[in-house]
């Protein structure tokens, strides 16, 4: 076969562009580190590859979802961690206030300490995290969840949880609502609740009830209202229609007094026409309590009628302070148990990643050692074609003549 210069000359130099072609992909996989550098090198391992990368972006997006969370959690335990020093502080005012050395003056005093405190709750309830959302609003995060409205405080946000995705299959909860913090605190730890009129002018003090009897269903409210028969001081007992369930009975300070299966004492002497409320514990908000007990310090008056007035209220105060502080200590574990949650979640999807990572390193990566001993291969085969078209291309007839 006859090879002419030209066909020779074109078959070296496809030989030499092949032979850096391969070269160039060669230091291309080195530099780069990968074995597939374009989507031809591989077309089922490039594919396999994207599939990875995306589960992995999905993976490290519930990573940032949880630090958000997380961030969120803590910034409401820290609130939480505010509110119930500010409401300890409140219940020892309470105790103090209800000590009967303490006078007119000094109550008011301690009022206007309670007032403060209800203040400095009421900006921890509209606390923000670092992002300016309001922590306990629900959804309305951007609105100030709660404002005073003719003294009262109301609040405005909603009873929806945030939730952020941290898992294809879990949503975890970031927040407490409002309501569920602050406003729907049960008025006492009992089921009952023992109030006395707010005109009483005796020295009546009632007690806590409590259950002896829980066969029997409570059919209350019930009002019990005192009166003279014969020089003798009675109380009757009416239900809320005003019908009398207990006939007028004599009164003696401190006797038990027993209503569907539910007991109490009044210690003291109650006034004619003095009268005490025994009704279901409703729910109240923590700003109210609060709100009640500085009115009843600063009502003043240092007489017997007003040390009771003062004392029937500060002990359901008292029942409200503890349930407002278990209620919260209630959050606090909520809050407490997410945190471990994210914890939890956070090593699980560490341990995923790091699973999809291997998976796609095996598919992409580079074996060093072979490229290494391919690139020297490749050099030592371009090295060898250069020198052959050169040498060759020197030949000539003329040089054998």
């Amino acid at each position: 076969m006859r090879v002419s210069t030209n066909q020779f000359s074109n078959v070296s130099s496809n030989s030499i562009l092949e032979q850096q072609a391969r070269l160039l992909k060669i230091q291309q996989q080195v530099a780069t580190g990968k074995r597939i550098v374009n989507p031809a090198d591989d077309p089922t391992g490039a594919t396999r590859a994207l599939n990875l990368e995306k589960v992995i972006g999905s993976q490290e997006q519930f990573a940032r979802n949880m630090d958000r969370a997380e961030l969120a959690l803590q910034t409401e335990e820290n609130s939480l961690d505010q509110a119930t020093n500010l409401l300890q502080r409140v219940r020892e005012l309470t105790v103090q206030a209800l000590n009967g050395t303490q006078t007119a003056e000094s109550r008011k005093a301690i009022a206007a300490e309670i007032r403060q405190i209800e203040d400095q709750l009421l900006d921890v309830a509209n606390a923000t995290n670092g992002s300016g959302e309001f922590l306990f609003a629900g959804s309305r995060s951007r609105s100030e969840p709660f404002v005073r409205n003719e003294g009262e405080v109301q609040y405005l946000g909603d009873q929806t949880e945030r939730l952020l995705q941290a898992s294809e299959s879990r949503q975890l909860p970031t927040n407490h609502t409002g309501l569920d913090v602050f406003m729907r605190v049960p008025q006492s730890e009992s089921d009952l609740i023992t109030t006395g009129g707010s005109g009483n002018s005796g020295s009546g003090i009632i007690s806590t009830a409590r259950t002896v009897d829980s066969n029997q269903a409570f059919a209350g409210p019930y009002s019990i209202t005192f009166g003279d028969e014969d020089g003798n001081l009675v109380y009757s007992v009416s239900n809320d229609a005003g019908d009398e369930v207990v006939a007028p009975t004599a009164f003696n300070s401190g006797d038990s007094i027993t209503i569907d299966g539910r007991q109490f004492s009044i210690q003291g002497t109650p006034a004619d026409g003095d009268s005490f409320t025994l009704e279901q514990s409703r729910s109240a908000s923590v700003f109210s309590t609060l709100g009640n007990l500085a009115d009843a310090l600063e009502a003043g008056g240092s007489d017997s009628a007003a040390q009771a007035r003062f004392a029937n209220v500060g002990n359901n105060v008292l029942g409200g302070l503890d349930a407002g502080l278990n209620n919260i200590g209630r959050v606090r574990s909520e809050v407490g148990a997410r945190l471990n949650a994210i914890d939890a979640e956070r090593d699980a999807n560490e341990a995923r990643v790091l699973d999809l990572k291997s998976a796609k390193s095996k598919i992409e990566d580079l074996d060093y050692a072979e490229a290494i001993a391919d690139l020297q291969l490749r050099q030592v085969g371009l090295q060898a074609a250069q020198q052959s078209y050169l040498q060759i291309q020197g030949l000539s007839l003329f040089n054998f003549l």
